[in-house]
């Protein structure tokens, strides 16, 4: 029974810490205030919580990790598979349910990921985004390496993993809405997986305008494929 009544409270006051750190940031959240909305004393938050850095941290950082252990349990997943894998196909295929299922990860932990990218705390944005990327990053260059269609190159990983962080940022701050945001995330997910797989393992054309001068074309080729 008190290990439930102990939970309540705790509950109680992270759900009083996410309204008090949104509304005022966390520099001006008050911790008096956040006991007051939860209807406690300061002294019952010491009981759970050491300050209000571990306060912040427990909100922000469960959510955190559970997207990282998914990021990391599906790439772990790919790199085997791609072991076995040796016609390009493969990377055409349908990648929705993988935007599904972060989105829906994402989306059980909204608030918290709204709380991080609201810039809330000084520097928790940018360090958020660095995290992710170097995650998806390193996560992407060994799964390349596993498989013999691809080369890793250092540039055009960190930047793929850029553009899908970013992505996956713009779709959760411009779309309250789950079901809408899956929709949205299989498209642009499927999109860059396609784009950065055709780039990397065939031949592309690419045309430049020069003012004045007549257009040139340059042919971008892997390494793998070209003779």
């Amino acid at each position: 029974m008190k290990e439930n009544v102990d939970y309540e409270k705790r509950e109680l006051l992270i759900q009083a810490a996410k309204k008090e750190f949104m509304e005022k940031g966390y520099n001006k959240a008050s911790l008096r205030s956040i006991c007051s909305k939860a209807g406690m004393t300061t002294g019952a938050l010491y009981f759970f919580f050491e300050n209000k850095e571990d306060l912040y941290y427990e909100i922000t950082g469960s959510a955190k990790n559970e997207l990282k252990q998914l990021i990391i349990k599906h790439i772990s997943d790919d790199k085997k598979a791609m072991k076995e894998v040796s016609d390009i196909s493969v990377m055409f295929t349908d990648h929705s349910n993988e935007a599904d299922m972060f989105i829906e990860c994402i989306y059980r932990n909204y608030d918290s990921f709204m709380l991080i990218l609201s810039g809330t705390k000084e520097g928790e944005y940018e360090a958020c985004i660095d995290e992710f990327v170097k995650i998806v990053e390193s996560s992407s260059t060994e799964m390349m390496k596993a498989s013999k269609l691809f080369k890793p190159d250092p540039f055009m990983s960190h930047w793929i993993a850029h553009t899908i962080v970013d992505s996956f940022i713009h779709v959760i701050t411009h779309e309250p809405d789950p079901e809408k945001a899956k929709v949205k995330m299989r498209f642009i997910l499927n999109f860059i997986v396609r784009g950065w797989s055709s780039l990397l393992v065939t031949g592309t054309e690419v045309t430049t305008e020069v003012p004045g001068k007549k257009s040139r074309s340059k042919k971008l080729q892997n390494k793998n494929t070209a003779k």
